[in-house]
């Protein structure tokens, strides 16, 4: 696993690994689906508070990712979950690329304010119009059942020519253009996908500083944070907190930086909570496959007292002193059958009088003939 993880590094100790860059990645896109698996299932018991969120859950989530996405790129130049990794963005200078990897980072390739701009666009904007456009193409093709069995799940958009003249002029184009849509998309996606794992495989090889395409248009490079990277952000925190003078502050500017403070340093435990919450749905996941779970919510340990005993109605027939006797016929149980109220009769007595009075003949409860349940008696 050694081997694996430095493939493609060479010499440069600050060159991370593709398994490096692909976990990242993949741990930002699980995040968004457990969020919006958690809030629809809290939607169903509270709808009346969440259901709006969930309806909009894709631009909300988009919204809150842009403030800490930006955050952690100005306060660490890297997004959240490259920070959780250890890595961080530079700006690749092409004057430096003849030069050993080696060599320290210098000032000039610290992100400035457009390239956190461009690194938000493609972080944000991309995943979100990306998503939005498979949604689009699930919509119109009819999903997964219309690709594996056709027409019965496809939603038809191809209707004869009478039909398409006798439509708006609003509702041809929108009819035209899904079709065109429906056709050129899975093209467009596999275009999508496959440069990026072009890219990844020429990264892994060191035949390219970027493993993805994107990164390239923007000019940015992916690194391990180093010792001196730690150590400056501390010494730019020390800054900001000296820089803090309370007395030349108004009450209201004091304020502002309070919750300016409490919020940034929100976004900082995020850190803290996530690989917390990953540790805590494993556990939940261990949980619930083993032998502790099923022990627990078996019940074979729970004394669970019998139901009460219906009492005979004194309207009701009696009943014979032997529990071999049916109460309908007085004769020896044949076929034994019970009831929901607890009492046995022959099959054929108790179908016909329930057929007919729909009630039980002791307790004179209602009861249905698909109630009847076939018993066995041990006496017999």
């Amino acid at each position: 696993m050694e081997f694996m993880s430095d493939i493609g590094s060479g010499i440069d100790a600050y060159r991370p690994s593709i398994f490096e860059l692909i976990s990242q990645e993949s741990i930002q896109e699980m995040i968004q689906p457990a969020v919006r698996y958690v809030l629809s299932v809290f939607a169903q018991r509270y709808p009346r508070y969440l259901l709006r969120i969930v309806n909009r859950f894709d631009e909300l989530y988009a919204m809150i990712m842009l403030f800490v996405e930006k955050h952690y790129l100005e306060e660490w130049n890297a997004s959240f979950f490259e920070n959780f990794y250890g890595l961080k963005r530079i700006r690749f200078l092409r004057s430096k690329l003849n030069l050993p990897d080696a060599i320290p980072d210098t000032k000039l390739q610290k992100l400035r304010n457009i390239d956190i701009w461009k690194s938000l666009f493609v972080l944000i904007c991309i995943p979100y119009v990306k998503a939005k456009l498979d949604n689009l193409y699930e919509k119109i093709s009819g999903g997964a059942g219309a690709r594996l069995f056709g027409g019965a799940f496809f939603i038809r958009e191809n209707i004869n020519e009478r039909q398409f003249i006798q439509a708006s002029c609003k509702e041809r184009i929108r009819r035209s253009l899904c079709l065109v849509f429906k056709y050129f998309y899975p093209w467009a996606n596999a275009l999508y996908n496959g440069s990026i794992l072009l890219y990844n495989i020429a990264y892994m090889y060191d035949k390219t500083p970027f493993h993805t395409p994107w990164l390239e248009l923007i000019g940015i490079q992916i690194r391990r944070m180093s010792a001196e990277d730690y150590r400056e952000h501390i010494r730019h925190q020390n800054q900001s907190r000296h820089l803090a003078n309370f007395r030349d502050m108004t009450k209201l500017q004091v304020t502002r930086y309070i919750l300016a403070m409490i919020f940034y340093r929100g976004l900082d435990f995020l850190k803290i909570l996530l690989p917390t919450s990953i540790f805590f749905f494993k556990f939940l996941e261990w949980w619930y496959s083993s032998e502790f779970s099923k022990r627990s919510g078996s019940g074979d340990d729970i004394d669970i007292q019998p139901p009460d005993i219906i009492l005979p109605d004194p309207q009701g027939i009696p009943l014979p002193e032997s529990p071999n006797i049916c109460p309908l016929c007085a004769s020896q149980l044949t076929n034994p059958t019970a009831i929901s109220s607890g009492y046995v009769f022959c099959y054929t007595c108790i179908f016909h009088y329930v057929e007919e009075f729909d009630r039980c003949p002791v307790t004179m409860i209602k009861i249905r003939t698909d109630e009847l349940r076939k018993v066995y008696n041990s006496a017999s």
